[in-house]
């Protein structure tokens, strides 16, 4: 057995061939992945298959290693200078490395090779998205020749959803036509999901997900020879936050890396602010003015879109509620401006354009350091999970959607229709 899985809350544990995102007893809480070797070692392949020792898969594929993901792990000088930090580790989820330009595409690709290593492999995933995490399964079902089923908005399938290919096999698109928001998206996915011959991908639940992305500590941990003091990264739902402390936790039992675990900040766009009101008015639970009708208004000034989840993992056990209290961690809310001046900043000091997030996460570093929440001597790690998508020259494609659903509908009958698209595809 390489590994089994655990409910945070209630112990219960699965085998490594069961698809499962959450427990069988309906506790509210996250599952996360325990490996039976307890030392971190390297293989010799690419990109994040380099850490296959603590992802939640059985074999790598090595003819498609050329595909993988491969962030850019780098010691900042101009932004550390600017800042007066004396080490900045900067992780580039950036075009140079990721297929599509941003840190998603490690955990779709991650999360599609897991499901195939399950009972259950064959099933289609559904799954929601607000642009990037789309793009990226899109882009992974491709070449994993693995069939996904996703729910968009109009919103997003007009002005965020793309792909590299003309013919998509593999996808069926469902598009949530009016006025509607991620979180409208989420919920008819997870309804479509329940469906016996679908699975639910999971979003921040899914396990697959969160250790990919946790290979971002386990390589500045590698690099440094230690855990670093602090983790910075921009928040939507929060499976980077989540991933980053899980990893630490790996390492820290490893005996190698240090006895003490890094303070996770996150950040989320004002005036979206769900996790970062309650953080700082100490409470587990997010105000249900971000999660009613009315949160719309607020989704629609903010600059980083992707980072709207109406519901995150927060609230969670072993979410982002319990990651801060575990770590003394920090949030901070970003204004639209303050994000753009940090992503001019960043194209100055850096030389790489910032996707909005990134920017976000930019700016609570700035407020950070303005603060003095962080020393200048301490070791950060700044999480900037998309960039570089300005130089993509690759012709892009925009897609068209298999069935089109009004806000308004009967999911009996979108059920049935999507089936028959997965069965003709």
């Amino acid at each position: 057995m390489k590994y089994l899985i655990r409910c945070v809350s209630c112990g219960k544990t699965y085998t490594e061939n069961e698809y499962v995102v959450r427990c069988a007893n309906g506790c509210n809480s996250l599952l996360r992945t325990e490996y039976e070797n307890k030392k971190l070692e390297l293989k010799p392949h690419r990109g994040i298959w380099k850490y296959e020792n603590w992802l939640p898969i059985q074999n790598v594929d090595t003819n498609l290693l050329n595909s993988t993901g491969v962030f850019n792990l780098y010691e900042s000088k101009g932004l550390a200078e600017y800042l007066g930090l004396k080490k900045l580790i900067i992780c580039l989820n950036g075009y140079s490395g990721m297929p599509t330009g941003t840190f998603k595409d490690i955990e779709a690709e991650t999360a599609i090779v897991r499901v195939k290593d399950t009972n259950v492999s064959g099933k289609p995933f559904v799954l929601s998205s607000d642009g990037n995490m789309g793009v990226s399964f899109i882009h992974y079902s491709n070449i994993y020749k693995y069939p996904i089923i996703l729910v968009v908005t109009e919103d997003t399938r007009r002005e965020r959803l793309w792909s590299y290919y003309n013919e998509l096999p593999y996808l069926t698109l469902v598009s949530l036509e009016g006025k509607s928001d991620y979180y409208d998206s989420i919920k008819l996915a997870n309804n479509i999901g329940k469906h016996d011959s679908i699975l639910v991908e999971g979003g921040a639940k899914n396990i697959a997900r969160r250790d990919s992305v946790g290979t971002v500590m386990l390589e500045t941990s590698n690099m440094l020879g230690s855990v670093p003091d602090h983790y910075f990264q921009a928040l939507g739902s929060g499976p980077g936050a989540i991933a980053a402390y899980e990893a630490s936790l790996r390492l820290i039992e490893d005996g190698r890396y240090g006895s003490h675990l890094p303070k996770i900040h996150g950040a989320q766009n004002y005036p979206f602010v769900p996790m970062y009101d309650a953080w700082k008015n100490n409470t587990r639970e997010i105000n249900e003015k971000y999660q009613k009708e009315e949160a719309k208004s607020l989704i629609s000034r903010v600059y980083a879109h992707v980072l709207t989840n109406r519901h995150p993992a927060y609230s969670v056990t072993g979410g982002i509620y319990d990651v801060l209290s575990a770590t003394n961690g920090e949030f901070y809310s970003v204004t639209n401006e303050e994000a753009k001046e940090a992503q001019k900043l960043f194209k100055e000091k850096e030389n790489y354009l910032v996707e909005p997030p990134s920017s976000v996460a930019v700016a609570s570093l700035i407020q950070a350091v303005e603060n003095q929440t962080v020393e200048k001597g301490d070791v950060i790690l700044l999480n900037i999970t998309g960039a570089g998508r300005d130089e993509i020259v690759k012709e892009r494609y925009q897609i068209k959607p298999s069935i089109m659903v009004e806000r308004e509908h009967d999911i009996d009958v979108v059920t049935t229709k999507v089936l028959e698209c997965v069965e003709k595809s």
